[in-house]
């Protein structure tokens, strides 16, 4: 994946993703990223839209988002 989300973006999960409790197709925004840390891969704090209330983030990895179109 080339695109980087950055603070505010809408994204989706996509079918790479290994976090419990989310699906491919989940929504959210991203809140924090791109961070690289170490040389690896970067990865975002998103703010999922499950939950209703707004305050349920999740860190993934940038192959496990991609923009919501």
């Amino acid at each position: 994946m080339t695109h980087k989300q950055k603070r505010g973006d809408r994204v989706g999960v996509t079918a790479n993703t290994s976090v419990p409790g989310h699906q491919p197709g989940d929504k959210g925004t991203v809140l924090v990223g791109p961070i690289v840390r170490g040389g690896g891969e970067p990865y975002y704090i998103v703010a999922m839209d499950k939950g209703g209330n707004g305050t349920t983030t999740t860190i993934f990895r940038i192959d496990e988002i991609e923009p919501d179109c």
